[in-house]
């Protein structure tokens, strides 16, 4: 990936993460990479092509963390602390999910973004799922379930707060350690 074309993705991401994916334009990036808007096109002709390549390099990076985290972590408990820990991170910097921003805005994104979304917290789940497996829960895919979406609500309501314990209250009770 050209490094002019990875900056376009990394301002956006962050962008995305805090102001949603509506809340910025070509111009926006453009300026802050210091490119023109022409340049933007050359990599992502459209808007809807930019938001699908985010959601795709977000959505390989999160298969990369979970191989590592099964790698390098021993326990399914301490898997999912270190999951938390890490989206705890938004709130310090005040940001959040960037999929969960991009899902909020269901309604202005093209239909491969949305089947890319669909992906994503498909694979986000079916990881938990293995996680609640082997802490022998009755229901895995519904503790997994019940996880993301408390763990993408609990960040929205964290990031109001401005308090990450926020989402380990919410959290509180689906791993008994």
């Amino acid at each position: 990936m050209t490094d002019t074309k990875t900056r376009i993705l990394d301002l956006s991401e962050s962008l995305t993460q805090t102001k949603g994916f509506n809340g910025f334009s070509y111009l926006d990036l453009a300026a802050e990479v210091g490119i023109k808007t022409s340049s933007i096109h050359y990599h992502f002709k459209a808007k809807a092509d930019l938001a699908l390549a985010l959601v795709e390099r977000h959505r390989e990076a999160l298969d990369a963390a979970f191989k590592r985290l099964d790698h390098e972590i021993e326990t399914p408990a301490e898997r999912l602390d270190a999951l938390v820990a890490h989206f705890k991170g938004y709130i310090r910097e005040e940001k959040i999910c960037m999929c969960g921003m991009m899902a909020a805005e269901f309604e202005s994104i093209s239909p491969a973004v949305r089947k890319a979304l669909a992906l994503y917290f498909r694979d986000f789940q079916n990881w938990l799922a293995k996680q609640f497996s082997a802490l022998g829960h009755p229901n895995p895919p519904e503790a997994a379930l019940q996880y993301v979406s408390a763990l993408e609500g609990s960040l929205l309501l964290a990031r109001l707060e401005g308090d990450a314990s926020v989402v380990d209250r919410s959290l509180d009770g689906f791993v008994n350690v």
